[in-house]
């Protein structure tokens, strides 16, 4: 198979697990859980470079049901402030009676998830720096929702 980048959170342990189910011939970056860092243009340049030189094919923006800041949302926990917290909590506020109100935490987690990467999706897909290139070279984005817990793969 074609090279593949998986863009996760950091410190979330989730290079082995990945790697064990899709193979050793992939590449991660990490984001700070909600927002891919597009106000950083060069660090966003180098990311661009690298799917470049190794011809990445498919991407892959990865959120686990066992995220801190998806599970310190909906346990309501004060929020250190972070930009990516914002984000994922609005979607939490904006979708809470049609998708959360009296969900388990499980379907929740996934739900919150699923938000937050279809979010990154558009904001990746709308970038100015990677919307043409991605279209032109072919580059699937895809998401997936992990849990390592449940064994869980879910491709979105």
């Amino acid at each position: 198979m074609a090279n593949q980048l998986f863009i996760i959170c950091p410190f979330s342990g989730m290079e082995s697990y990945l790697q064990n189910k899709y193979g050793k011939n992939i590449f991660f970056i990490t984001y700070s859980g909600a927002i891919v860092q597009q106000q950083d243009f060069d660090y966003m340049l180098e990311v661009k470079y690298l799917i470049y030189r190794e011809k990445i094919k498919r991407i892959y923006i990865v959120n686990d049901t066992s995220c801190r800041f998806i599970n310190g949302i909906i346990k309501r926990n004060k929020t250190i402030g972070f930009p990516s917290q914002k984000v994922i909590e609005e979607l939490y506020v904006e979708y809470y009676f049609s998708d959360f109100k009296d969900q388990s935490l499980f379907n929740q987690q996934q739900k919150l998830a699923e938000f937050n990467i279809k979010n990154q999706v558009d904001e990746i897909m709308n970038s100015t720096l990677f919307k043409d290139y991605i279209q032109e070279f072919s580059i699937e984005i895809k998401g997936l929702i992990t849990s390592k817990e449940k064994r869980l793969f879910k491709e979105i």
